[in-house]
């Protein structure tokens, strides 16, 4: 099986990036920027160039077809299905329900929070001047009664449960800690107030150390500065 993973930089694909490495998987990397109308990819067969990141073409050893799939769970379960690996078939009964429970709050809870935080930074940030006001009360309104309350809720809760865990699942890293990790990330670098929670600073420092992670950062192209500009943008 090889691999053509279509990635932005310092964007949620970096994940798929870090699981084929960790995976030991054959892949290429195709750098794309939404803002950039005009990007030419490759033609390959009944295959478009993609409009969202991660996207990945999937060339299997013995046929012709080219699979393309895109959403970042969506590929990982294939991709960790496929290998066994980093998914289910070494933990527990309990671990299993940690597992799932982790691995969908990080896609279907946490992600679309964070995202509606950067959602209306941006409207404000392109409505024009003179009624920029309007748009600003907009945010500040659901900031105030929604979204900060649920993300801090969501950052003590995880604090909470690594208070005696290396990893989300069991005693070994898993498909759940790889999707938390943006999310995760994004926050702890956007709003100081996170930045006293001992046990996601630990967590975070511990599975950003794995071998894998790191050539992935490498091979990907991340700015931390510019990860953590974009993500203050919403606070």
């Amino acid at each position: 099986m090889h691999i053509r993973l279509f990635h932005k930089t310092n964007s949620r694909s970096q994940r798929i990036l870090w699981l084929l490495e960790e995976l030991n998987l054959d892949y290429e990397l195709v750098f794309g920027d939404t803002d950039i109308p005009n990007q030419e990819f490759e033609p390959h067969q009944n295959n478009h160039p993609p409009t969202k990141f991660p996207t990945v073409h999937i060339f299997n050893d013995h046929s012709t077809d080219v699979m393309t799939l895109a959403e970042t769970a969506a590929i990982a379960d294939y991709l960790s299905h496929q290998s066994n690996n980093l998914g289910i078939s070494q933990l527990s009964s309990a671990e299993i329900l940690h597992y799932y429970f982790w691995k969908n709050f990080a896609e279907a809870t946490f992600m679309p929070d964070l995202a509606l935080k950067q959602i209306f930074a941006q409207i404000v940030e392109r409505t024009p001047f003179p009624v920029r006001f309007i748009s600003k009360f907009l945010k500040f309104g659901f900031d105030r009664g929604y979204l900060n309350q649920a993300l801090n809720q969501h950052l003590f809760m995880i604090d909470e449960y690594l208070k005696t865990r290396q990893y989300l699942a069991g005693n070994q890293f898993s498909i759940a800690d790889l999707l938390l990790w943006f999310p995760l990330l994004a926050c702890m670098q956007s709003n100081t107030e996170f930045e006293s929670l001992p046990n996601i600073q630990r967590y975070l420092q511990h599975i950003q150390n794995r071998p894998a992670f790191q050539r992935a950062l490498e091979k990907g192209q991340w700015s931390a500065v510019q990860f953590r500009s974009y993500w203050s943008k919403a606070w």
